[in-house]
């Protein structure tokens, strides 16, 4: 189990990196739940809770100086209590949401000690000297690493005894509830994605993906290369016709332009 904790807590340490580098969406619920269940041994898990919080956390994102929960924690150590508890989405859940909001309160304080640094690279660049300024930088890269690997190393490293422990303390009708929420969450998250989404020119497209969903059975793989193919001509269509009203603008103007004759 040492082993798996400290590969777990790794894997949080390089979405945390993810988040503020290359932006490969290592960070994202689905991608993170999913190499945890890897990790653990059951892929399949950790789809299913990976893509839940997926959907749980879909709008959640930096506004100003507001930080929100730490998906990334969540995320990790939801699927590893879901797997090594026996629990499920339900149990993933109801750790992944307290697990966020404290290290949500860990990723501001570890922000806080960053501007320290930031205080002293602005000394050590009057001076000059550079190579002093690149090894702050990975020291607060350190301290974004820590932030998420070290809480994740605790929860996976506790094991499944200690985790039924805890959970043993919860109620069964919260976990009850948990798990009709786990449900609906989906459902929500799917509302909140077509709020941003759908427009007027839009929503054919819906009604004829649940029309050959639900009345002709057509399978989802197949009905994502349908759209594919559908997302295709209308991008072809819509770049015509830009490219037709941009002609015809040019066009109004030169007719303009000779109408008027010249100003002598």
């Amino acid at each position: 189990m040492l082993i798996k904790a400290i590969l777990v807590a790794v894997w949080a340490g390089i979405c945390a990196w993810d988040q503020y580098g290359p932006h490969l969406g290592f960070r994202k619920p689905l991608l993170a739940g999913a190499v945890t269940g890897l990790i653990l041994g059951d892929l399949r898990q950790g789809l299913i809770i990976g893509a839940t919080l997926e959907l749980m956390w879909l709008g959640v994102n930096n506004v100003g100086t507001y930080v929100p929960p730490d998906v990334i924690s969540g995320s990790v150590v939801g699927v590893a209590i879901g797997i090594l508890s026996g629990g499920g989405e339900a149990a993933g859940i109801a750790i992944a949401i307290p697990v966020s909001l404290l290290v949500q309160q860990l990723d501001m304080l570890c922000k806080t000690l960053s501007i320290s640094l930031v205080h002293k690279a602005d000394k050590i660049a009057e001076t000059g000297d550079f190579d002093k300024i690149d090894k702050l930088q990975y020291m607060g890269a350190g301290l974004i690493f820590l932030s998420r690997a070290f809480p994740t190393f605790i929860a996976v490293f506790l094991g499944a005894s200690a985790i039924d422990s805890i959970m043993a303390f919860i109620p069964a009708s919260i976990m009850t509830g948990l798990t009709v929420a786990s449900k609906v969450i989906p459902a929500v998250g799917i509302a909140m994605l077509l709020t941003m989404m759908l427009k007027k020119n839009m929503w054919m497209f819906l009604v004829l993906g649940f029309t050959l969903t639900t009345y002709l059975g057509i399978p989802t793989l197949a009905l994502a290369l349908i759209g594919a193919c559908f997302a295709g001509i209308y991008d072809l269509i819509m770049t015509k016709k830009e490219k037709e009203v941009a002609v015809n603008s040019i066009t109004v103007e030169v007719d303009d332009s000779v109408e008027g004759g010249w100003d002598l």
